[in-house]
């Protein structure tokens, strides 16, 4: 089991493409509802303001997240202690985004997969053990 923020989930799609699917199986991935936002966004950006992905690139990656995300488990901000989030938000600086992704983790003792400066370096201080995308990779190839 791990918890996957979108600075992972993205390259994963983007590296892995239909072999995640597979691993999915393999692996439980826990998420935010907030997370396929941010991957349609971070592929949206890649076509529109950074010109490296095409715009049928871009909309056949969002479709596959879409279809990921209905494999892995979803957790909204509902299902998260809203005070224990914004004390970590506030205590570390860091978004609440960020701060969400935490309290999941640490609700469902389970270890991050991010590659965001933010979550790497606060997680640990809340016994959590964070992996970056290379070293998951690793774990899951």
């Amino acid at each position: 089991m791990y918890v996957i923020d979108s600075s992972v989930f993205l390259p994963l799609i983007a590296i892995l493409w239909d072999k995640l699917v597979d691993i999915m199986y393999d692996y439980e991935f826990h998420l935010l509802d907030l997370t396929i936002y941010e991957v349609c966004n971070g592929f949206w950006k890649e076509c529109v303001k950074l010109h490296r992905i095409s715009l049928d690139d871009a909309v056949e990656s969002c479709e596959l997240a879409v279809m990921l995300i209905k494999r892995a488990v979803v957790h909204s901000i509902n299902d998260l202690d809203i005070d224990s989030v914004m004390n970590i938000a506030l205590t570390n600086n860091i978004t609440v985004y960020d701060a969400s992704y935490i309290a999941l983790a640490r609700k469902l003792r389970a270890p991050i997969a991010s590659n965001d400066r933010d979550i790497l370096n606060t997680a640990p201080k809340y016994d959590l053990r964070v992996y970056d995308l290379d070293e998951f990779l690793k774990i899951v190839s």
